[in-house]
């Protein structure tokens, strides 16, 4: 069966062959997830003018069972002197693909975008006392088939996709966008490649498009029109893997931690201290909850009983009503006495999505594992915030040099240090000490823990320091001796200055003004292993790489993956032959490649092949291999701006055909076309065809 390539005007129903001359320059050029094009001269002389005429711009071009558009046409003359064009056309679903756009709604008067809300409660906003760990990396991943699914539901353009192989979920967006651009930016990320059939997209995984021949490459052996390409520079087979970034909210300050009655027969500070000591992050919302059932269960009575329900599991008891065997179920140690209401709060807190299992209107009934039953640890504030503060401000000593002037770990003066303890516990405060020491009530000894101690008359001190308790002190004294703890008693100050929120705070009193809080933030990773290649150790030698960080992978199977995928842990291999007369390939053939010199032997994948299938003179193919799936991925990259001038430059991948040849006459370049072939056409074109005959 002869091949027909005929070209057919934008919109028309009649198609016209290509002089048999023309097609002997016709060269296929595939560029896996690329653009897919052929390029050949059309030559104006009589006998050929209807398809001549007939080449427009966005005209299709038949070939092979598929359809090209043509896209660039340059005006030359041969050496003859004929009139040519030179054609570059792309595979048809090109245009359709960047026709399925998805794009955001922008805002009109009818349809404005909105922003902000309401909030209630207190202090909305304020960080609470505890620790917050997030992932601070974490986007909402999404399959492969749910991003395509955005362009292809509905779309116009009559044409589908189907999916070969296994594909991960991705953190990927679909907006402002076409599919064409889209599939460039982001197909990669999935590990896909894609391949245009008619008005379907084929989309394969390097496994599904990868196919093992058993063909041997030795080079000088069975092939000596070949260049191979290696390159060792960035091989890297030893290196740390960081995945997962976290971020840890360790905020202080506020209501203490140590208040596990009610105050005032308000139970909030005690819910607020339960949540520090499991970790539980509260909204205002979330305490109004609370105190809502607490007060529909018990009225707040931590010594209230309940009924039996007439079962024989005994009667609810305590400030939410738990049965004893619930609460056994979900207390944490040592917060284990039933009648203890902090007990009871942590408990509920151990409940498995505790927010939707009370109403604040209706009796509740605990169910589902709970989240966890390590032990807590207890209290060990004896005295409030005491210690906290005390051990915050020895941490110091020995270690911050005296800088005049300065109020940071760096190095600080004396009423820099006071500000800077002051602050991190929530409390406003700036030098100089004759700012400080009004901050307060004047008072004498014994000092209590967080008292500001000046040495001068006030509104005119010179010196001022922190008592940790009644018999010590820590302060930066001076320039020799920094930062220093020293007994109060061997240098007594002129006064002391009780600030009423240092001494609620380290008093226990949970009715501090303003509930100022102090967040330090820590981040780190929490995935990490360390890779290493053995088998690429053992023939190359050991090449240690600097750690790869992956913030947004947050599972350690995933992280291995990606890191031996993106770790390129053999040498870049690259295979290029020439003047190749066998046709028996095809795209994603694997191929071992054996050079005994280099002592080499690496699987090598055929990523594309360029080729004249007409020209029987030059109808050898130019095969290209690579051994990396990282170059495969990268192809597409390249592609968006080129396209643009309808030029292609990456390696290349083409659908082969043999050789023919043919005698033209003038009833062959007129098309007639097949059954098969005005189906296609009509497919595509949606509407009727017919061919010039004569």
């Amino acid at each position: 069966m002869r091949r027909v390539v005929y070209v057919q005007p934008y919109g028309s129903q009649v198609g016209y062959r290509i002089s048999h001359n023309d097609l002997l320059d016709l060269e296929v050029n595939y560029q896996l997830n690329s653009n897919y094009e052929i390029t050949f001269n059309l030559t104006y002389t009589h006998q050929f003018a209807k398809v001549f005429n007939a080449m427009q711009d966005k005209a299709n071009v038949f070939f092979n069972g598929e359809i090209y558009v043509a896209q660039q046409t340059d005006v030359t003359f041969d050496s003859k002197g004929f009139l040519q064009y030179k054609i570059t056309a792309n595979h048809s679903m090109i245009d359709k693909m960047k026709n399925c756009r998805v794009d955001k709604t922008i805002p009109t008067e009818d349809n404005p975008e909105q922003s902000g809300g309401t909030t209630t409660g207190g202090s909305t906003g304020q960080k609470q006392p505890g620790v917050e760990i997030k992932k601070t990396a974490e986007k909402e991943t999404y399959s492969l088939n749910d991003r395509l699914d955005k362009f292809f539901n509905g779309n116009d353009q009559n044409i589908s996709y189907e999916l070969h192989g296994n594909f991960p979920n991705v953190a990927v967006d679909v907006q402002d966008t076409s599919l064409f651009e889209w599939l460039n930016q982001h197909l990669k990320d999935f590990s896909g490649y894609y391949v245009p059939i008619g008005n379907k997209l084929e989309i394969y995984d390097l496994q599904s498009i990868q196919h093992q021949t058993g063909r041997q490459f030795r080079y000088q052996h069975n092939m000596t029109e070949a260049d191979i390409q290696t390159d060792v520079n960035d091989l890297v087979n030893d290196c740390m893997v960081y995945g997962g970034k976290m971020e840890k909210d360790i905020t202080t300050g506020g209501v203490s931690n140590g208040v596990n009655e009610p105050v005032n027969g308000d139970w909030t500070p005690v819910i607020k201290n339960a949540a520090a000591i499991v970790g539980e992050k509260l909204s205002d919302s979330d305490i109004n909850l609370v105190l809502a059932q607490i007060n529909l269960e018990s009225r707040g009575r931590e010594d209230a009983k309940g009924g039996d329900d007439g079962l024989s599991d005994g009667p609810a008891l305590g400030l939410l009503q738990f049965k004893q065997a619930t609460f056994n179920y979900y207390s944490r140690p040592p917060y284990t006495n039933i009648m203890h209401g902090l007990d009871q709060i942590i408990a509920l807190f151990n409940v498995p999505n505790w927010r939707n299992q009370i109403t604040g209107r209706h009796g509740w009934s605990p169910h589902g594992a709970p989240v966890s039953k390590d032990e807590l640890k207890p209290q060990t504030i004896a005295n409030g915030a005491a210690n906290q503060i005390a051990e915050f401000c020895k941490q110091y000593v020995g270690k911050v040099p005296y800088v005049w002037g300065g109020n940071t770990p760096s190095g600080w003066d004396c009423s820099g240090f006071v500000a800077y303890v002051y602050n991190h516990f929530g409390i406003p405060m700036h030098q100089p000490t004759t700012y400080e020491e009004y901050q307060g009530q004047v008072v004498g000894p014994p000092y209590q823990t967080g008292d500001m101690l000046f040495w001068g008359n006030r509104g005119h001190t010179t010196h001022t320091s922190i008592a940790i308790n009644s018999e010590w002190r820590v302060g930066a004294d001076n320039e020799r001796d920094g930062t220093v703890m020293m007994q109060i008693n061997r240098w007594p100050p002129a006064f002391g200055v009780r600030n009423p929120k240092m001494a609620a705070l380290a008093g226990g009193d949970a009715t501090l003004s303003g509930d100022q809080t102090s967040t330090t933030t820590q981040t780190y990773y929490a995935l990490h292993f360390h890779y290493t290649d053995e088998d690429s150790i053992k023939k190359y030698g050991r090449h240690r790489g600097k750690p790869l960080a992956v913030d947004s992978i947050y599972d350690m199977d995933a992280l291995k993956k990606y890191a031996d995928v993106n770790i390129q842990h053999k040498p870049k291999t690259t295979l290029t032959i020439k003047d190749f007369y066998e046709n028996d390939f095809h795209i994603g053939d694997v191929w071992q490649v054996i050079v005994p010199e280099m002592n080499l032997k690496v699987g090598v994948t055929l990523l594309g092949i360029k080729y004249k299938p007409f020209n029987p003179d030059n109808s050898n193919a130019t095969l290209s291999f690579n051994n990396s799936g990282l170059v495969m991925q990268s192809v597409i990259n390249a592609l968006y701006e080129d396209i643009r001038g309808i030029n292609s430059q990456p390696d290349q991948f083409n659908v082969m055909a043999g050789v023919s040849e043919r005698r033209e006459n003038r009833i062959d370049n007129i098309a007639t076309l097949s059954d098969d072939q005005v189906r296609a056409i009509k497919e595509w074109m949606g509407g009727t065809v017919n061919a010039e005959t004569s």
